[in-house]
């Protein structure tokens, strides 16, 4: 077998036979790997076991590897050695966290289409042609369906999740749609790919979530496919068990962030998966903290000790009532 083999800037990157056969793909499956030596040949054999009859052009696979420790670049080279899966491997010499591995995959994808996969997760033979269907005469951004949550141990459906419609105020409200997705490259780097604040500053397992927002904000829509397309392994190292710790904090940060949609939909009872109260809290103010004054004596009051005054009394209140309500 024919290897290419080509130093990136800090990435090595080698392909197969397969990859250089599909020269014009129609969608790209980016696979991020990090440490899942167990659960990658089972992620790339779904990937595999993908129906392409219907998808002109096929489809490739990306596997960028964020400087593994464990034995999992080994596993996808056997693989890529031994499989007519048309794949490129990229292996980063350092790592640098999820988001910045999904937009080296952006990058490294050929198609103008492309579809996010984690390494521990799977997806159905019918995934990538629903995803395409979806996409290719649309204006949509991204694409996404059902998917099904299972138990590792057992492979026991534990739950459906991502099956909202695509709502911006349910979106503001609360994440709802996983990163299991069909994405259209060109606006997703329009909008500067995924942000690689997590992970680093902030926690990782938001990036799907924050690029969701970035889309909405920039006025780009997405597409529930109205079935079960996907499969995510529930395990002790998986995202979900994680991503709930800081929720708070990072509402707040939500908040600043995307200050433009929070005003267009200022109604909400919860914003980011958090109650207003909590939010004013986390952010160090509370709603009263820009009202106006209605009555004469409240304005006479606010001009007395004026804006900034009153602005820093009401956080420090509102830092002390943090304190003794974690």
């Amino acid at each position: 077998m024919n290897r290419q083999t080509s130093i990136i800037q800090s990435r090595e990157v080698v392909t197969n036979d397969a990859i250089r056969s599909c020269a014009r793909p129609a969608v790209s499956v980016v696979i991020t790997l990090f440490n899942y030596s167990a659960f990658i040949t089972g992620c790339l054999d779904s990937v595999r076991a993908t129906n392409a009859a219907d998808l002109p052009g096929g489809f490739e696979v990306v596997v960028v590897d964020d400087s593994s420790t464990d034995a999992s670049v080994k596993v996808v080279e056997e693989y890529l050695a031994t499989n007519a899966l048309p794949i490129c491997l990229v292996k980063k010499k350092s790592n640098t966290g999820l988001a910045d591995a999904r937009n080296v995959g952006l990058l490294m994808a050929r198609a103008p289409l492309v579809f996010i996969l984690d390494a521990d997760n799977e997806i159905r033979p019918d995934c990538l042609l629903a995803h395409h269907r979806a996409l290719v005469d649309s204006t949509y951004a991204m694409a996404y369906g059902a998917i099904n949550q299972f138990d590792h141990v057992t492979r026991k459906s534990l739950a459906t999740m991502s099956h909202h419609e695509w709502n911006v105020r349910e979106l503001l409200s609360r994440p709802c749609i996983d990163a299991m997705a069909m994405i259209r490259k060109e606006p997703v780097l329009a909008v500067g790919g995924y942000s690689t604040e997590y992970g680093t500053i902030l926690p990782q397992g938001w990036e799907d979530y924050d690029l969701w927002l970035k889309l909405a904000q920039a006025g780009y829509a997405g597409k529930l496919i109205p079935q079960v397309l996907s499969d995510y392994r529930v395990h002790s190292e998986s995202m979900l068990q994680s991503t709930w710790l800081r929720q708070r904090e990072l509402a707040a940060y939500f908040a600043r962030k995307f200050h433009t949609l929070v005003a267009l939909h200022d109604d909400l009872p919860t914003w980011f998966g958090v109650s207003r109260r909590e939010l004013a809290v986390a952010g160090g103010q509370s709603d009263w903290l820009h009202a106006k004054p209605k009555s004469k004596p409240a304005k006479f009051i606010h001009r007395l000790i004026g804006k900034k005054l009153c602005r820093s009394l009401c956080k420090r209140l509102a830092s002390v009532y943090a304190w003794l309500h974690p």
